[in-house]
C-alpha cells in the first residue's frame, strides 16, 4: 500500500508513463498526490468507493530504490471487470520495460492472491498487446475467450490463471 513516503517515487513513475504517451493502472489524478493516496486507501479499505470501483490492493514494485512497476489485485468482479478488466492489473515504467519485470511482477502478485484465498484470477489484455499476453501466458494464463469492449473500442483477451 502506498504511503506519503512514496510520493516522489509515484510522481516520477507516473510522469514517465505520461511523458511516454501512455496511461496505466492507478494513473488517476496522481499529480494531486494527497487525493491519489486517499483514493488508494479507500480502494484498499473497500469503503466510500465511486461507482464502478471495488476493493483493491495496490502494490508498488521496487528494484532496490527504483519504483519499476505497480500491481493491483481487485477482490470483486463486477460486470465490467468480469468482461474487460479482470482481477489483476500491472504496469512497468517505460525505462525498465523489456527486461522481464512484468513477468516477475505478475508472478509475485499471485502470492497475495493465494493468501486471500483466490482459486484463480482473471487477467485481461487488449488483443494487440502482445507483451502483456506473453506475461500472462508465462504465468500460466489460459485463454477463455475474446470480447469486444464498446467503450474502449478494442477486443480484449480474457485469461484465467489457476492458483
Amino acid at each position: 500500500m502506498p504511503t506519503e513516503n512514496n510520493r516522489e517515487d509515484v510522481l516520477s513513475f507516473y510522469t514517465e508513463i505520461e511523458e511516454s504517451g501512455g496511461e496505466c493502472i492507478g494513473f488517476g489524478n496522481y499529480k494531486e498526490y494527497d487525493l491519489w493516496l486517499s483514493g488508494m486507501q479507500k480502494r484498499f479499505a473497500g469503503k466510500d468507493l465511486p461507482e464502478g470501483y471495488v476493493r483493491e490492493n495496490f502494490y508498488l514494485c521496487y528494484d532496490k530504490e527504483i519504483l519499476i512497476g505497480v500491481f493491483s489485485l481487485k477482490f470483486t468482479l463486477i460486470q465490467s471487470l468480469l468482461n474487460f478488466g479482470g482481477h489483476i492489473g500491472y504496469a512497468v515504467r517505460p525505462s525498465e520495460r523489456n527486461q522481464g519485470w512484468a513477468i516477475q511482477i505478475l508472478k509475485q502478485g499471485l502470492t497475495p492472491a493465494k493468501q486471500f484465498n483466490f482459486d484463480r484470477v482473471l487477467c485481461v489484455c487488449d488483443e494487440d498487446n502482445y507483451g502483456s499476453e506473453k506475461v500472462i501466458l508465462k504465468n500460466g494464463g489460459v485463454l477463455e475467450n475474446t470480447l469486444y469492449d464498446p467503450d474502449e473500442k478494442v477486443v480484449v483477451k480474457r485469461y484465467w490463471i489457476h492458483l
